[in-house]
């Protein structure tokens, strides 16, 4: 049984440099568009992934960090080494929301130029299958 259909508007800047891509390796500008959307989505549960094990640090961090708070205003003595391990707590969950936004970041993919260049360096230029 055929897939659906799936079907989506480029701006037209986009869409003039997918034509121009697709021209150049003589292949359609759905197939182009259906092999960059299909490599962003096999991305996406890594990345959720990611972000609910840091979510998870976090929340855990914020307990303890309450609790310390809380030990650090009841006792008056000791209030250095408290004081320390709430720096300490602070240092991990700035790493956490570190490694939060280098998740987040979306890094360019070489794929679509690696498609031209193996298809330009051959001696003779030849249609790409669809």
């Amino acid at each position: 049984m055929r897939e659906p259909a799936i079907m989506f508007r480029l701006p037209t800047h986009v869409l003039s440099n997918v034509e121009l891509l697709a021209s150049r390796l003589d292949i359609s500008v759905n197939l182009i568009a259906k092999l960059i959307v299909t490599r962003e989505i096999m991305h996406i549960p890594a990345i959720l992934e990611e972000h609910d094990r840091q979510l998870g640090n976090m929340h855990r961090f914020l307990r303890e960090l309450a609790f310390r708070n809380e030990e650090f205003l009841s006792e008056g003595s000791n209030q250095d080494n408290l004081a320390a391990a709430i720096m300490e707590k602070l240092e991990e969950v700035m790493g956490a929301l570190d490694s939060i936004r280098d998740a987040a970041f979306v890094r360019p993919s070489t794929f679509i130029a690696d498609l031209i260049r193996r298809h330009d360096e051959r001696p003779h230029q030849k249609s790409l299958r669809v």
